[in-house]
């Protein structure tokens, strides 16, 4: 590790650890039905309408550029910003075999305190948890507060903790820790090696308002698709249907809790 990596705190190098071993199978390990046919499209449905027709995005905690890419080749200049150096690395490859050099930026930092001034942003994106994942998500919110622009749009998903209930007592039948994890809202991903953090509709919007936002929505994704349905996405118009399914409810709040994993809309007002 660098001498900055060892000034971090022990949640953050373990993050930074994980990143570094699956950094170069992680673009291979997203390319199922699951994500190609229903949550990237419901994420996307989601992105792009709060995009601005001009200016300069954030995409925090980007990692490869999933998120970068396609928001760059509408036109707008992008920041992509992400702890993870492996990944950084991956995304530069392929921003570069998109011809995307001149529109985005690749800079390594933490969610939790971003590296530029206040209100330099027009959009700023945080997409694949890593306000789940950071050490503070009070800071990690504040942070992005404090860098957008008043009247802009921060889109961000994290993980849902009523999902993350149902798998433990799922896969683990263990009733306490699933007690446990409801109360604390967090859990220890074994897998991955660190803590991660997990939210209701109602705490998502806690954490948002209380860094100043106006939160605009938030929805489940997905709420009615489970990984034990992911055989039915192997025949594409039954795919077709499931995404269409999931995009008429997923936000109902009577049921958006329920999400795989929940997405905010949120407007600095």
């Amino acid at each position: 590790m660098s001498s900055q990596e060892d000034k971090l705190n022990e949640q953050t190098k373990r993050v930074i650890e994980y990143y570094r071993r699956a950094a170069e199978k992680y673009d291979e390990e997203h390319d199922t039905p699951y994500w190609k046919f229903v949550y990237d499209p419901i994420t996307w449905r989601y992105i792009e309408p709060y995009l601005p027709p001009q200016g300069l995005v954030l995409d925090a905690g980007g990692g490869t550029g999933k998120w970068t890419i396609p928001i760059a080749k509408r036109g707008l200049r992008v920041v992509l910003y992400d702890i993870s150096r492996e990944m950084l690395e991956i995304a530069q490859r392929k921003i570069r075999a998109e011809g995307l050099e001149d529109l985005v930026e690749i800079k390594q930092g933490d969610i939790c305190k971003i590296d530029y001034p206040d209100e330099t942003f027009d959009f700023v994106l945080a997409e694949g948890d890593p306000i789940s994942y950071c050490n503070d998500p009070l800071k990690a919110v504040s942070e992005i507060y404090r860098i957008l622009k008043h009247g802009c749009y921060a889109v961000a998903g994290v993980d849902s903790l009523y999902a993350v209930i149902r798998r433990i007592l799922y896969y683990e039948q263990d009733v306490d820790k699933a007690l446990r994890v409801l109360e604390e809202g967090k859990f220890y991903a074994k897998k991955w090696g660190f803590y991660c953090w997990a939210f209701t509709p109602k705490s998502l919007k806690s954490l948002f308002t209380r860094c100043g936002f106006e939160v605009v929505k938030i929805v489940g994704k997905p709420v009615i698709f489970l990984y034990a349905l992911e055989p039915l996405l192997q025949d594409e118009e039954k795919a077709r249907k499931i995404l269409e399914l999931d995009l008429r409810v997923c936000e109902d709040e009577s049921i958006v809790g329920f999400g795989g994993h929940l997405h905010i809309v949120a407007r600095k007002i």
